[in-house]
């Protein structure tokens, strides 16, 4: 009887949450199929709920704004989650059990599913946890209320910390004090100025910003791939301009990275159109923001150990800084010879950075240039060592420094072959 009640109770609630909209705003994580199935799989019929959406996904669906990282929150404990999703054939990885962490994967959508937590102690980079079934005191351990908002997968919203109205009002908010959560975790820092820059609709709150000025240091024990990945996320904010152009942002957010240092660059990156926008992603933003003729970007990829792949395309830029500068430098007949020896991966880089540098280079000419490149099959040099041969060259170094003139001299002729091409290159050279 007591079960049949709670159903009904379940149902009416979620009829009235429907009704009054509450579902909009979740309704792009209700939808996913995968994640019906962890819930069905995590979730006992006629019993409360024991895990919900939380943090990001949330506050981004209510948001309006695409949602890519999906977490979860649980009463149940990280075995008691491997058990259940492992006896229904899902894949699961202990990501972060220490601390409550397990990662579930369905159709390669992965989900972090995390125990209700409360803080025992901390250092300001790790915290010592332990677990609760008490969802409050889980909230009450987070961030930013705007972080500490639940949602189950029929959409009804748990939201002790009133986050929904903070985010509403874009108020950025630290849950209890400023000095408290920024000492639990000195990147809470960094996050703070990302979320602002995101969603506030206010003036810095002068106490946070005495905080932040007080443990600014406190960075300096985090790791820097932890405060690389977040510059990256906050680069990738749509209103990464703001983040500059506020006073009280700009001296602090400058004070930590130094080497952003052309950040007015960004003004006419928000006149670009949405089409152009989407070519640039957060490598080529940091670029924007830090590139110029010297190689000040090697100290910046050496302190935060970026990718190899990273310090090339900073490289490739930096080394054609100048050239950038020149009218002719990108036009069609030299842009077949870049791609030829650079690829087009590094062309477009260079395409895309020097509206940035040259100021006669027009949008719409950028967005020729950029279709030319990806139409263009690159050339392929049609003589082989195998054909010098038969022409009377031998084996050796002789032979591959030939190769190389000839090479040379198709690229000078625009890549143009032809039957005389080899026999009259072969003798010019043996001429030579």
């Amino acid at each position: 009887m007591i079960k049949k009640f709670k159903n009904i109770i379940l149902k009416t609630d979620s009829f009235l949450y429907k009704k009054f909209g509450t579902d909009r705003s979740t309704k792009p994580l209700e939808n996913i199929k995968e994640a019906q199935i962890i819930f069905t799989y995590l979730n006992e019929t006629g019993k409360e709920d024991q895990v919900r959406f939380v943090g990001g996904c949330v506050r981004k669906s209510i948001s309006g704004e695409s949602i890519d990282d999906i977490d979860l929150a649980t009463i149940l404990e990280p075995e008691e989650v491997k058990k259940r999703l492992n006896r229904e054939n899902i894949k699961v990885i202990d990501s972060g059990i220490s601390h409550g962490t397990v990662t579930a994967i369905i159709n390669n959508k992965k989900f972090e599913i995390t125990t209700l937590r409360k803080d025992l102690s901390s250092d300001g980079r790790h915290a010592e946890v332990s677990f609760t079934t008490d969802w409050e005191e889980d909230a009450k351990r987070r961030d930013f209320t705007i972080n500490a908002i639940y949602a189950d997968i029929q959409g009804r919203i748990f939201d002790p910390l009133n986050g929904i109205s903070d985010l509403q009002n874009g108020i950025v908010k630290f849950i209890g004090t400023s000095d408290e959560r920024i000492q639990e975790d000195y990147l809470r820092i960094l996050r703070y100025f990302r979320f602002f820059t995101q969603y506030s609709k206010i003036a810095h709150n002068e106490e946070v910003i005495h905080s932040i000025k007080k443990y600014i240091n406190g960075l300096n024990i985090v790791s820097n791939e932890r405060i690389f990945d977040e510059l990256k996320k906050i680069i990738l904010s749509e209103n990464l301009l703001s983040l500059f152009s506020n006073r009280i942002s700009n001296e602090i957010i400058v004070n930590i990275f130094p080497q952003l240092k052309y950040y007015e660059r960004l003004k006419k990156f928000k006149t670009l159109n949405h089409w152009l926008k989407l070519k640039y992603d957060a490598d080529l933003i940091l670029a924007l923001l830090i590139l110029d003729e010297s190689k000040d970007y090697e100290y910046f990829c050496h302190k935060y150990k970026t990718s190899n792949a990273l310090k090339s395309r900073f490289e490739n830029i930096s080394k054609n800084f100048e050239n950038l500068k020149i009218k002719n430098y990108l036009k069609e007949e030299n842009i077949k010879k870049l791609i030829y020896f650079l690829g087009k991966n590094n062309v477009k880089d260079l395409l895309l950075f020097s509206i940035f540098v040259n100021k006669k280079i027009k949008a719409f000419d950028l967005e020729k240039m950029i279709d030319y490149v990806n139409s263009y099959k690159i050339p392929k040099f049609p003589i082989s060592g195998d054909d010098l041969k038969q022409h009377g060259y031998k084996s050796g170094p002789e032979l591959g420094k030939r190769l190389k003139l000839l090479e040379k001299k198709w690229i000078e002729s625009d890549f143009v072959f032809n039957k005389s091409f080899l026999k009259n290159s072969s003798n010019k050279i043996k001429r030579n």
